[in-house]
């Protein structure tokens, strides 16, 4: 027999319709601490402005679900948000926009006959209503008061003082949706008189004014936290992030400085993972591969309550894993950047960005369009910095084995990665997590070595590959084309010759670098297959010595070739003896084979 339920247990809630206009004239809204970044991609952006901008009338715009956070006897109440805030954000910006169309269309149209300027300013002020309220004592107050700061520098009082504050990814999203707004407002006032351009944008305002929504409003904080996540058991559209940020700060402390204190913590981490990241799922890939270099691998819609299970009801334990997911951010944040550079070392500090080598292969991956194997990657490094059970020489040669086997297999025959892969990269990490001795790290590493080898690609279809390598900078190339002679690419296959033979020492940076073709492009057809354009006619130059030479003959490039230091292979050497100025197409077709042999043989041998 199922237990009752006394009302004392059920959560006390309250709910009104209102229109978006009652509630930025009655209410102030705060964004609070637990709650998800903006988030709205194009195409919900899209339905906003079909349905609610568009509509010939007024639109039910679903829910919000608040509580009350501070209550003002003869001024509006504050409410935080625990859903619904995408919804309230969208049309504060919305509104935003509107504010500067007005304004753009007095300031163009001043002095305009049977144009009244003053009447568009106005009602550019009437907007600007609706985003900054001010109180009987003349104080002004946000109407919705979000953490980014170029909300309020932007959206809400564009004449603040900048704070210079750089924009993280929530503010990105935020200036994206302005921008689309924007120009969805600039086509619908187009080719209209000024005074019709005003009409226009008040009935656009209008519309945005008149969507309804039910506002839920709940007793407490409390309610609020449960509220939200019982949001994600009920289908709304919560990430991972969001429940675990939401955890974090309600399990981790009850104080409402702390609280403040942990969300601060959780946006600076959000903040590192997010940097030159577009995708709205980064955050949340990167707890699961967090997760997934310490822990057996648990599917995605699972890993929720795996970390719920992991921080159980024990503050401290909250605590642990979010300093767990900080450690990890300061690694994952140089993960699949290409621009990745050596830091200095510290005095007794055992940082593995301070390995060149190490950043040599974190950039090699990220130039391959490789994240399958940050799992590896997170517990190798995390390994170096907090013990002394591996060493230098075994972190780099666990990295030379994930580059070296993904440039075979995924840069050269884009073979895929498999949930295999995945898995073997997981199963290694977690191994080497657990390893409590050098030998029981040794003994991973030979492991991971042995399976990756067993699933390198065929030979044969490796070499055809290699061989059909090319630079063409000048030519019109096919997407898939360009991926396979991307300038950094090309410069990385070639000045990873030069470092196996010490002609250059690791950590370069490759943008300092350029691109030789030995039989000058000048002499090519506009077909990208031409050899001249082929990796066999390629070697690698600092970009002041390339615009140098420019169309010179190999006779006179050969000296500056070996100053900059390129790999002179036994083929290339003939071509400098045998005084060959303008190298065959059967020449460069022999180099490439040359290089293609001594690329899978010695430069990424595993």
């Amino acid at each position: 027999m199922a237990e009752a339920i006394s009302s004392s247990d059920l959560i006390p809630i309250e709910s009104q319709t209102k229109t978006i206009q009652t509630c930025f004239q009655q209410c102030l809204y705060e964004v609070p601490n637990f709650q998800r970044p903006y988030s709205w991609s194009q195409d919900q952006l899209g339905d906003f402005w079909d349905d609610v901008i568009l509509a010939k009338g007024d639109f039910f715009f679903g829910s919000t679900v608040t509580w009350v956070s501070e209550k003002r006897d003869l001024f509006n109440d504050t409410y935080s948000i625990i859903d619904g805030q995408q919804r309230l954000t969208t049309s504060a910006i919305l509104l935003s926009v509107v504010r500067d169309a007005f304004n753009d269309v007095a300031a163009k149209y001043t002095g305009v006959d049977d144009f009244d300027a003053g009447a568009a300013t106005s009602q550019a002020l009437t907007t600007q209503k609706y985003l900054m309220v001010k109180d009987d004592d003349g104080k002004s107050h946000p109407v919705l008061d979000r953490p980014e700061k170029m909300f309020y520098e932007v959206i809400q009082n564009p004449n603040a003082i900048p704070s210079g504050v750089k924009w993280n990814g929530s503010a990105e999203r935020i200036g994206e949706a302005r921008s689309f707004f924007e120009s969805k407002i600039l086509a619908a006032i187009k080719g209209l008189a000024p005074s019709e351009q005003v009409e226009r944008l008040k009935s656009i305002r209008s519309n945005a004014l008149k969507a309804r929504v039910i506002q839920v409003e709940l007793a407490s904080e409390e309610d609020g936290f449960l509220v939200f996540e019982t949001l994600n058991t009920r289908g709304a559209d919560l990430r991972l992030s969001d429940l675990v940020k939401n955890l974090l700060i309600r399990g981790g402390a009850t104080d409402a400085d702390d609280r403040q204190a942990v969300a601060d913590r959780w946006d600076r981490l959000v903040d590192r993972v997010q940097i030159g990241r577009t995708s709205a799922d980064v955050v949340d890939r990167f707890i699961w591969q967090s997760w997934n270099s310490r822990r057996e691998a648990v599917k995605e819609p699972e890993l929720f309550k795996a970390i719920s299970r992991i921080v159980g009801v024990s503050p401290a334990a909250h605590l642990s894993y979010l300093e767990e997911l900080e450690r990890d951010s300061e690694t994952y944040e140089w993960l699949e950047a290409e621009h990745v550079q050596v830091q200095p070392k510290a005095r007794g500090v055992r940082n593995a960005f301070a390995i060149p080598e190490f950043v040599d292969s974190v950039r090699a991956l990220a130039i391959f369009n490789v994240s399958v194997a940050n799992s590896t990657v997170l517990a190798v490094a995390r390994k170096f910095q907090e013990t002394k059970l591996i060493k230098q020489a075994q972190v780099i040669e666990v990295l030379r084995l994930v580059e070296s086997f993904h440039f075979q297999y995924t840069a050269l025959t884009n073979s895929g990665s498999t949930g295999g892969t995945r898995g073997r990269y997981n199963r290694f990490a977690v191994r080497l997590e657990s390893a409590k001795s050098v030998s029981e790290v040794a003994l991973a590493i030979e492991d991971l070595k042995d399976k990756l080898c067993k699933s390198l690609p065929d030979r044969a279809r490796a070499l055809q590959a290699f061989c059909s390598l090319f630079y063409a900078p000048s030519l019109q190339l096919t997407q898939a084309h360009k991926v396979r002679s991307r300038k950094i690419f090309i410069a990385y296959v070639l000045m990873s010759f030069s470092k196996l033979e010490g002609l250059l020492p690791a950590g370069q940076n490759l943008t300092t670098w350029s691109i030789e073709h030995i039989k000058p492009q000048s002499k090519a057809s506009a077909d990208y297959r031409d050899p001249i354009y082929s990796i066999g006619n390629l070697t690698l130059l600092t970009a002041h010595l390339n615009s140098s030479l420019g169309d010179a003959p190999l006779s006179s490039k050969v000296e500056a070739l070996k100053k900059g230091g390129a790999y002179f292979d036994s083929e290339l050497a003939t071509w400098e003896t045998g005084a060959t100025d303008s190298p065959s197409n059967a020449q460069i077709e022999e180099r490439s084979r040359l290089l293609a042999a001594e690329a899978l043989d010695r430069v990424w041998k595993l």
